[in-house]
């Protein structure tokens, strides 16, 4: 008799989570999910080699601009028509950060910027967001130069007709470096002559910290917690990031009121630690509604999060734009004649910068043609009714909005969204709206360090067209495709350099 209780009371349990977490809710449409599964197998996400972005436009091709979708047991209502999308970024106080972020990144990172809502937000945000605007990071210009100077260095030494298929390695590494010097005044060692950046400990670490976040982004929270409770590899990574940054926090801390002053005008990082508070004990008995500062932990976390966004999105753009450099020579070549047309010489400055207009429309080609990120997430605070779709959505609800269906959305752009065209920026789709290219999120919660990764894809952008031919390493090596990680990376990238005579 008792086995047959639990029998039963197992049969209930199942039938319950199929009911709640794995059956189609209301009238939207979408794929009826399976148990345990929802519909990654179904869409090819888990067995079948297809990306997010992929299923994405398969299902609105499908079912339309609004849909249910199961990542695992998690529902999300995926939207995707412009009206809707204006919508809910344009209320902040319906559309909250999404909570799977939350529940995903907290894990890591739960005292960073994207895992804060309400006043803690605030606080973290009136802290971090001025540490991002252009008058702070125009002056790294000849800093990015010389970093990028240092991997064309690395490509001289290769012979004539190499093809270089660890692209996306090398752009994570010239990344890792400039942010490390941007952010933290810290060399990674990850373009040295000696390739001794392997060996550095914190890049090392690093790179762990990068392998658990991907874990943790594909894993249930309850996979998650068993991984890092039971990981030595994760657990040391994180000791020696933790022990790194204090590090370079006290070395800023020992810095006299007149450098530290004059460091805060540029200084990412000196800025950061001026936020400090000065009694955290103090700090933590008050609500969140009247702290000011950010406590230790609360700055590493930043820290952190700073030094994993600052590198693997740009990186990810990086690797796109020479992979699709490769395959149109015609756009290399218009770029080039910008530089002449502009007198771009060996050095150049930010107004020149600014002037390279036709380099700003391949910019955003690449990134609407390939967005580094699939989709941003929000989460309903209060029942409500989208204008376009007249989609009833209540509290608790996870909508995501991806960014490939808008950008590649017919209705959306006068020219083939499926041709890669930059010259559509400049004439036919030069008023596009603001909602059909939102490669960094849109509303209060877009990505903040997205004028610093413009600003740093346009400098090497530069430098490379200046000295450097991409070319096509043939139909397999330079396949592209998508590799789904913490960004969408090009899955097959070989091209060949050729240095300019």
């Amino acid at each position: 008799m008792f086995f047959i209780l639990i029998v039963v009371v197992v049969v209930l349990l199942i039938v319950y989570a199929k009911l709640k977490y794995f059956t189609l809710h209301g009238p939207l449409p979408g794929l009826p999910p399976q148990f345990l599964f929802g519909n990654l197998i179904q869409s090819g996400l888990l067995l079948g080699g297809v990306s997010l972005p992929q299923v994405y436009l398969a299902f609105q091709a499908r079912f339309g601009d609004i849909f249910q979708f199961w990542l695992g047991p998690t529902r999300v209502i995926v939207v995707s028509g412009i009206g809707d999308v204006q919508h809910i970024f344009s209320n902040r106080k319906i559309y909250d950060q999404g909570d799977m972020a939350i529940e995903q990144m907290s894990l890591l990172l739960p005292d960073a910027l994207i895992c804060t809502r309400g006043a803690k937000y605030k606080r973290h945000a009136s802290i971090v967001l001025p540490l991002f605007r252009r008058g702070k990071i125009i002056s790294n210009l000849h800093l990015i130069v010389d970093c990028v100077d240092k991997l064309l260095a690395k490509w001289r030494l290769s012979p004539p007709g190499h093809i270089y298929v660890d692209i996306v390695i090398q752009c994570q590494n010239l990344l890792l470096l400039i942010f490390g010097l941007i952010a933290f005044n810290y060399d990674l060692e990850t373009l040295d002559d000696n390739e001794n950046g392997s060996d550095n400990e914190l890049t090392r670490a690093l790179r762990d910290l990068l392998s658990t976040m991907e874990i943790v982004l594909f894993s249930p929270p309850i996979v998650t917690n068993i991984y890092l409770k039971l990981s030595r590899r994760h657990r040391r990574a994180k000791a020696i990031i933790e022990r790194y940054l204090y590090r370079i926090i006290e070395q800023e801390l020992n810095e006299n009121s007149e450098s530290m002053a004059q460091r805060k005008k540029t200084s990412l990082i000196a800025s950061l630690i001026s936020s400090l508070q000065t009694d955290e004990k103090l700090e933590a008995t008050k609500h969140d509604e009247e702290k000011k500062g950010l406590s230790r932990s609360e700055l590493l976390n930043e820290m952190v999060g700073f030094l994993v966004a600052g590198f693997e999105t740009t990186s990810t753009a990086l690797s796109w734009f020479i992979h699709l450099m490769s395959k149109h020579s015609r756009v290399q070549q218009k770029i080039k004649a910008e530089l002449t047309t502009h007198n771009i010489q060996h050095s150049f400055s930010v107004d020149q910068l600014d002037s390279l207009i036709y380099l700003d429309s391949v910019i955003n080609e690449v990134l609407r043609y390939s967005p580094p990120v699939e989709a941003t997430v929000r989460t309903l605070t209060i029942d409500d009714r989208l204008p376009e779709s007249e989609a009833q959505l209540f509290k608790g609800d996870q909508v995501l909005i991806p960014f490939d269906p808008l950008a590649r959305n017919t209705h959306h752009w006068s020219i083939d969204p499926n041709l890669f065209y930059p010259e559509r920026f400049l004439n036919e789709d030069k008023n596009h709206s603001p909602y059909a290219l939102i490669p960094f999120g849109g509303g209060h919660r877009q990505c903040i360090g997205q004028d610093l990764a413009r600003f740093e894809l346009k400098i090497i952008a530069v430098r490379l067209m200046q000295h450097v031919t991409f070319g096509d390493g043939g139909p397999e090596l330079n396949a592209g495709g998508h590799l789904s990680g913490l960004t969408i990376m090009p899955k097959h990238v070989g091209v060949t350099i050729q240095f300019n005579a």
